[in-house]
């Protein structure tokens, strides 16, 4: 046996014994609304899942008054995301936790808009190889699917952004034989709600496992788009990067790295990979290592 195979067989054996007494667990991490470029992990609080299950991938909405999350939460018994909402008091305590949308593939990710007053959301629905739009009939736990915005397509963390004129779609694209880590793809059309995108002619207008994937809604500070992404380079939604846009046009593309939130030095905070900020919240997702007994 030469010496790589046993250092990767020695890691598996670790990995496995500690999967008796530590869980990594994604867990959703809350705050008072603080500007990206300040994070800071002694402000956030907890909210922390059932040990059967993780919560990763949150989105915000107000709805009359209370702050509403949209998550992935998977079981670990199906291995499959569903989209669940959290209802959060003034304290930032939850008070109802319901699941949402659930569908025989894998769902996560819930980005949410509102367009002409009504209410979408597009999971990552790679796994049903599409671009899937749901309409919301009932806030925030009834979503009828509206239609498929691109079909044949393995497209993850799908991210819109209404800029310019334009409405902007985002995504990484998993291609055969490759990752869906490392290559940001960008289409836009005149309406959000359309089927046939035009594909952007830099494609793919970032090719990087540092700064490609989609980390979250794209927002404006002190007049300047910054979109966050996922640092994917010491491991899978490693640590969120903030980029600001500095060229958008139907052809052109450029963005530049701003600042990157990671998980503190020596805690038992592995990852983080999304955040959002809105209306008087910030939120963030991370993996937190707990232990069983």
């Amino acid at each position: 046996m030469n010496n790589s195979f046993l250092a990767h067989l020695f890691q598996r054996i670790q990995k496995k014994v500690r999967s008796f007494f530590v869980l990594d667990q994604w867990e959703i991490l809350v705050a008072s609304e603080i500007s990206y470029n300040v994070l800071s992990w002694e402000k956030l609080k907890h909210l922390t899942p059932p040990m059967d299950r993780f919560w990763a991938d949150p989105f915000i909405w107000m709805y009359n008054g209370s702050h509403y999350l949209f998550i992935e939460e998977l079981l670990f018994s199906t291995h499959r995301g569903r989209i669940a909402c959290l209802q959060l008091d003034q304290n930032l305590n939850i008070i109802s936790n319901q699941v949402v949308l659930e569908r025989p593939y894998h769902l996560s990710y819930p980005f949410l808009f509102e367009h002409e007053g009504q209410l979408y959301m597009i999971p990552e629905t790679g796994k049903n190889n599409a671009i899937e739009l749901y309409r919301c009939t009932r806030f925030p736990d009834q979503w009828e699917f509206e239609k498929a915005l691109m079909k044949n397509i393995r497209a993850v963390d799908t991210t819109l952004l209404e800029a310019n004129g334009k409405w902007w779609l985002f995504a990484n694209i998993h291609e055969e034989g490759g990752s869906s880590w490392d290559t940001l793809h960008l289409y836009y059309s005149d309406d959000p709600l359309a089927d046939n995108w035009t594909a952007h002619p830099q494609n793919p207008i970032v090719k990087d496992i540092r700064s490609a994937r989609p980390a979250g809604r794209i927002f404006l500070h002190n007049g300047q788009w910054i979109r966050p992404s996922q640092n994917c380079s010491t491991r899978y939604g490693y640590a969120v990067n903030f980029n600001q846009i500095v060229t958008l046009t139907e052809t052109n593309y450029a963005e530049v790295h701003l600042h990157t939130f990671e998980p503190p030095a020596k805690s038992n905070i592995l990852a983080t990979h999304t955040y959002n900020s809105l209306m008087g919240l910030t939120v963030v997702d991370a993996i937190q290592r707990r232990r069983k007994f």
